[in-house]
């Protein structure tokens, strides 16, 4: 399947700690053989569009951002699509804008909900994940006041707002192509058949970093991912982690790929990719 990743200008569709957007495309090529990949944690999604399979189910606990990407694909109809594509054109980079979509997400999920449509949850998770400084997304952590360049250097956070609202379009093509499940890793995992036709990416929650997540990831979830992980033979795994002591003794059969990437202060830290050796 041809895929929309030369049109986008943006390296994934929801701005999320942790993401893999600079690496997507080096990662989606280890999978490109597979006709059918399940990704286990979605997260916003970076490695989507690199990906060539024909099926693909993408999960995530995440019920904030499910709810952006079945809004943002039509599954609410028409209206509700327009809706989010008005209000993220429209939203200005203002801490007023983010005063705002913090205050709704706070009714998402409970009986006050009904005053809100679908379509403002979606617009109040983007502005949350997209209007603050980088890398909160998906986190527990309230979102910071939206940036502010006042210097020449560089880009601002009004055109990377204008470039991600007018990328929505082609990321809700993408999102059509995915079947959305929002399940445990273990209940997802048991399912998936272990043939050379299937592929598998991992990008869970690192090592420390755990814990900020809005669905925490402990010591006994990155064993239990290991040992879920562990009975495919002929499907292709493939598993992103911060590099650690924990990750290297859980993998020690796996192959391990030794990469380096850049934090949000751009210092440079350790990741491994992890294959089937």
């Amino acid at each position: 399947m041809r895929t929309e990743s030369k049109k986008l200008r943006t390296k994934s569709a929801l701005s999320y700690f942790g993401s893999d957007s600079e690496v997507a495309a080096e990662l989606a090529a280890k999978l490109n053989g597979c006709r059918h990949i399940t990704i286990a944690f979605a997260g916003g999604l970076s490695i989507l569009p690199h990906l060539t399979a024909r099926g693909i189910v993408a999960n995530d606990l995440n019920a904030h951002a499910m709810n952006f990407y079945r809004v943002a694909a039509g599954r609410h109809g028409e209206a509700a699509k327009l809706e989010l594509a008005e209000r993220c054109a429209t939203t200005l980079s203002h801490p007023e804008e983010l005063e705002l979509a913090a205050k709704a997400m706070q009714f998402f999920n409970t009986p006050s909900t009904r005053d809100y449509g679908c379509a403002f949850h979606a617009w109040a998770y983007w502005a949350c994940c997209w209007l603050p400084r980088k890398g909160k997304g998906g986190t527990k952590s309230p979102p910071s006041l939206p940036s502010v360049r006042r210097e020449a250097t560089g880009g601002n956070n009004a055109s990377r707002l204008v470039s991600v609202a007018a990328d929505l379009n082609t990321w809700a093509q993408q999102f059509r192509r995915c079947e959305f499940e929002s399940v445990c890793f273990r209940d997802l995992l048991r399912k998936v058949k272990d043939t050379a036709a299937c592929g598998i990416y991992c990008d869970p929650p690192w090592v420390g970093a755990g814990n900020n997540y809005m669905h925490s990831f402990a010591l006994e979830d990155h064993v239990d991912l290991a040992d879920a992980l562990a009975r495919f033979r002929k499907a292709a795994v493939l598993i992103r982690y911060g590099d650690a002591p924990l990750i290297r003794e859980l993998y020690r059969e796996w192959r391990i790929e030794e990469r380096f990437s850049r934090t949000q202060a751009n210092s440079q830290i350790g990741e491994l990719w992890i294959t089937r050796a």
